[in-house]
């Protein structure tokens, strides 16, 4: 999602400024901006917002939800135990789509079909959700962020109902699977976070739960009904704009991450025969230590962290802790063989079940799991020839 500077400065320009009491006119409009993904990892999802616009008052802002202090005291901590927050700033809009320009990332601009009392209703929401009590909130990137606050304010602050439609391309598509759309010109990107995401990430959302990523927040507004007090059924958009447009190119590559250890997996063949006893251990140390940070990753995600979407990952099969211990281990010890077993009996539960268990894995981790369980093998077959 977008990451934008909170400068102290500018939040109390604004503050100022949002004193009194606004009220819109008849001209105004609220819309629904979003903006395509960039190139930080932070902005690979793009970004969604809130603008109000009202020429005979001489408004137009934008709400933004995706908003973080960087330098919040233990910022990176925070952010790894689930713990950080983020809020509501306001810019306005001409700064907003500069940045947007400068960075060559599209924005589409949706308005709402809104008469001026459900206009006025909305944006009265908003100023009240930026009075510094309030526009704080505890981020959640399934459910609970940029995009999904945008939904719960729009529809808990008009006088109708808002009705999100089923979109039959996404009707049986999971969070994990949405996530593609963004993702597939990344694919070491995708498969790190599908290693670090745990079952939640498999479960079917709802159109509603579907609106944690900016474009499935527009295509369900595209699709929603608003149904008036009176019981007028009428679409919640009336007008959709591309006011910047940015197409982007894929990006083709052969150097996938299954590809890169399909050949990892036949190189530790060749090592055998050919390698020198000194270089094969140094390989055998760099795969077993990057699992088990893996393994610590996970684990810290699932059992430590309050992340809702990183639990119950069963990447922890084939990406054991334990394999910390393998990296800089004597390999003659008894200790190590026994370790060297549980962690084979896992990979062999993972490979086995890498279909039936209810959780989707990227492809890389087959030859992974048997890239471990070759290195292990060889390692105690010599260990038992050399005691023999």
């Amino acid at each position: 999602m977008s990451r934008i500077i909170y400068i102290s400065a500018f939040l109390l320009l604004f503050t100022a400024t949002l004193g009194a009491q606004k009220i819109l006119s008849a001209d105004s409009k609220i819309s629904v901006l979003t903006c395509s993904d960039g190139e930080e990892l932070y902005s690979a999802f793009g970004h969604s917002a809130i603008r109000v616009l009202d020429p005979t008052n001489n408004i137009d802002w934008v709400f933004n939800y995706g908003t973080f202090d960087f330098d919040t005291p233990g910022f990176y901590l925070k952010f790894a135990n689930g713990n950080l927050d983020y809020l509501l700033s306001i810019s306005e809009y001409k700064h907003f789509l500069a940045q947007y320009f400068r960075d060559d990332r599209s924005v589409t601009e949706q308005v709402l079909n809104l008469d001026k009392h459900d206009r006025q209703k909305l944006f009265n929401a908003l100023l009240l959700n930026y009075k510094p009590e309030n526009r704080n909130y505890r981020y959640d990137f399934f459910y609970d962020n940029c995009a999904t606050r945008i939904v719960d304010i729009v529809s808990n602050n008009v006088a109708g109902s808002v009705v999100f439609n089923p979109i039959e391309a996404y009707k049986s598509i999971s969070f994990r699977e949405l996530m593609h759309y963004y993702l597939y010109n990344s694919p070491w990107t995708e498969t790190g976070l599908a290693m670090i995401l745990g079952l939640p990430a498999d479960k079917i959302p709802t159109v509603r739960e579907s609106t944690y990523l900016p474009y499935f927040l527009m295509q369900a507004f595209d699709h929603a009904i608003y149904t008036t007090p009176g019981g007028q059924s009428t679409p919640l958009i009336k007008d959709k704009v591309n006011i910047l447009d940015f197409p982007k190119e894929d990006a083709i590559t052969i150097w996938s991450p299954a590809l890169i250890f399909w050949l990892l997996l036949i190189l530790s063949f060749v090592l055998v025969f050919f390698a020198k006893v000194r270089l094969i251990k140094i390989f055998d140390g760099l795969l077993f230590l990057s699992a088990g940070i893996v393994g610590v990753v996970i684990t810290f995600l699932w059992f430590i962290s309050n992340h809702s979407v990183t639990g119950n990952n069963w990447n922890i099969l084939w990406a054991m802790p334990t394999f910390l211990y393998l990296a800089f281990a004597n390999h003659k010890k008894k200790v190590l063989a026994v370790i060297m077993v549980i962690n084979l009996f896992s990979l062999s539960v993972f490979l086995i079940g890498w279909k039936l268990i209810p959780q989707a894995f990227p492809p890389a981790t087959i030859p992974i799991a048997l890239l471990l369980i070759t290195r292990m093998i060889i390692i105690l077959y010599r260990q038992r020839k050399t005691a023999i």
